[in-house]
C-alpha cells in the first residue's frame, strides 16, 4: 500500500515548482504566437479562414492556462497551511489528554 501521509512542506515546495514554470510558459507561448504570425502569411480563403480560427482556439485555451497554474499553486500552499494548523491543533490535544491521563506531555 502506497504512504499516502501528507509531508507539511512539499506541497508548497511543489507549488513554487509550478510559480516557477509559468515565466517560461508564458514565454513560449508568445514566441509560439510570434512564430505563427509570420508564418501564415501564406494562406489565403477558407484554409486562412480555418487557420485563424484553429489558432485562436487554441490560444484562448492556452491562456487559460497560466491563471489554472497560478490558482493551482495558492491551493497547493494552502494545503500546507491547513495541514500545519490541524497538526498543531492535535498535538495540542493529545498532549493535553495525556495531561490528563498523567502520562508524559
Amino acid at each position: 500500500m502506497a504512504d499516502t501521509q501528507l509531508q507539511i512542506g512539499r506541497q508548497s515546495e511543489a507549488a513554487r515548482t509550478v510559480a516557477d514554470a509559468i515565466e517560461p510558459i508564458q514565454t513560449t507561448l508568445k514566441d509560439l504566437g510570434s512564430s505563427l504570425q509570420g508564418a501564415t502569411g501564406g494562406f489565403r480563403g477558407a484554409a486562412a479562414a480555418g487557420l485563424g480560427e484553429a489558432l485562436e482556439a487554441w490560444f484562448t485555451a492556452a491562456g487559460d492556462l497560466l491563471p489554472t497554474l497560478q490558482e493551482y499553486a495558492t491551493k497547493l500552499v494552502a494545503v500546507d497551511r491547513a495541514e500545519s494548523r490541524t497538526e498543531a491543533a492535535q498535538q495540542e490535544r493529545y498532549a493535553r489528554l495525556a495531561g490528563r491521563l498523567g502520562g508524559a506531555q
